[in-house]
């Protein structure tokens, strides 16, 4: 059980939690989409953006935002039953300390996307401005 975060339990984090990934109903579809069967290279993006969110490392190169714009639109369920997953995964490897730090930080990053990608998909159905002609 890892008691702090290092760059060991950032890679058992993300490997233990896509494993569970792929075998979900909701969210493994989703992810075969779009990685098909390279998992190598999103898991290794992944654990730099961990290390980067927990220890500042600066090693993740990319824009979660955009990538996850680009996606079929996600909805709150999507984003439910993967803070779901992470937050069982935490608790599987973290002592209650780091966990909470870990589920934490997926939250915030969880809310910041899914109002992202709402506020996106809502402009986008919005009508064209309308100016009324003079009578």
């Amino acid at each position: 059980m890892y008691e702090t975060v290092t760059r060991d339990s950032i890679a058992e984090m993300v490997d233990t939690f896509y494993g569970k990934i792929r075998n979900d109903r909701l969210l493994g579809p989703i992810f075969t989409d779009v990685i098909g069967g390279n998992w190598g290279p999103h898991l290794d993006k992944m654990k730099a953006f961990w290390s980067t969110v927990l220890l500042a490392s600066r090693t993740y190169k990319g824009n979660p935002m955009i990538a996850h714009l680009q996606l079929p639109r996600l909805q709150a369920r999507h984003f439910q039953r993967w803070l779901e997953l992470w937050r069982e995964t935490a608790a599987e490897l973290c002592s209650e300390s780091l966990a909470d730090l870990f589920v934490q930080r997926a939250e915030m990053i969880g809310q910041r996307l899914l109002y992202a990608i709402t506020a996106y998909h809502e402009f986008d159905r919005e009508p064209t401005l309308r100016v009324p002609q003079a009578i």
